[in-house]
């Protein structure tokens, strides 16, 4: 064998073993599916990718899509879309459908709002078509006393171009339940808004929930507006309830006058009534100290003495027991 066929089959080896390492470095499917579409990736930059251990598959279709599209953008432009954490393949679908839309946006955009954290797809969808939102349901009081209720609901659209630096939906709702509740508690007269209820249609556009927010406010409709509590009625009902309290504290007042009052005369009957027996029960000693005394000179004048005494324990009783406050 001669030195010629011998750097041939050396040759033929390294090649053979360089493409066996290739193949099996070399994500084989993504690199002919590049290839295929007429798009080529190179083989290094494929086991460049892989070795860093990026979404190559997702990358490298991305770019195709856009060169497809005919879309302006590099492959190195989707690398770094993904390693910030962004998704190539969502951003190239919300161009497309942006374009078809006939809706201006750029790639920076798109690339801004997939690193947001929100779909392209999704908010080039919503500036087509407007998205609803049913506020909950609001009260306050009007100038008058009475309580209106009503519920509301937002029609918006996205706005493209404030959607990165305006105010999310949120605010819009806060600011529109504000505007509704400053009409109702700046109306004189309940009945005029349960008779005009687009008065609140049109206070939420005069207020201009929308401004520097993402959306655009398309309308503002009254779902339903109705009485709620009237509040002169539930003053007027506290008020008669704290007269009745007030009155029934009087009554209890005055029967608790009079129990004590009546124990009070009790108290001085029975003192009268014990002064009288303590005296009653010194006439004996009287009479006795009389007679020796000589001042009672028989006992005929005795006898009349007593006679005396009985009659008027007789009379005592009848009229005690006519006013019933002296019992035997």
């Amino acid at each position: 064998m001669n030195a010629g066929w011998i750097v041939l089959i050396v040759v033929a080896g390294v090649a053979f073993l360089v493409l066996l390492t290739l193949l099996i470095l070399l994500p084989v499917k993504v690199f002919f599916t590049s290839l295929f579409s007429g798009v080529y990736v190179s083989v290094f930059r494929l086991i460049s990718m892989k070795f860093r251990k990026e979404n190559y598959s997702e990358i490298v279709n991305s770019y195709i899509l856009a060169k497809k599209s005919n879309f302006n953008i590099s492959l190195n432009e989707l690398e770094s879309v993904s390693l910030s954490g962004g998704n190539p393949d969502n951003i190239i679908q919300g161009l497309i459908a942006a374009r078809n839309a006939d809706l201006k946006i750029s790639y920076e955009f798109a690339k801004a709002v997939d690193i947001s954290g929100r779909s392209v797809l999704e908010v080039v969808r919503e500036s087509l078509n407007p998205k609803v939102i049913e506020i909950p349901l609001i009260t306050s009081t009007s100038q008058d006393n009475k309580d209106i209720n009503a519920k509301v609901s937002l029609t918006l659209k996205t706005n493209l171009s404030n959607f990165l630096n305006g105010v999310g939906e949120e605010t819009i709702v806060a600011r529109a339940v504000e505007a509704v509740v400053t009409k109702i508690a700046n109306t004189q007269k309940a009945s005029q808004l349960l008779a005009r209820p687009e008065l609140i249609d049109k206070c939420i556009f005069d207020a201009g929930v929308d401004e520097n927010s993402k959306y655009e406010l398309i309308s503002a409709d009254v779902i339903h507006v109705d009485l709620g509590v009237d509040r002169n009625l539930a003053i007027e009902k506290e008020n008669l309830e704290k007269s009745r309290i007030i009155n029934a504290n009087q009554l209890e007042h005055r029967r608790l006058t009079a129990v004590a009052i009546e124990h009070e005369m009790k108290a001085k009957a029975e003192e009268m009534h014990a002064k009288l027996i303590a005296n009653e029960a010194e006439v004996p000693k009287a009479i006795v100290k009389a007679i020796e005394e000589g001042k009672i000179k028989d006992v005929v004048d005795y006898y009349k003495l007593q006679n005396l005494q009985a009659d008027t324990e007789m009379r005592r009783h009848m009229i005690g027991k006519k006013n019933g406050s002296y019992n035997d």
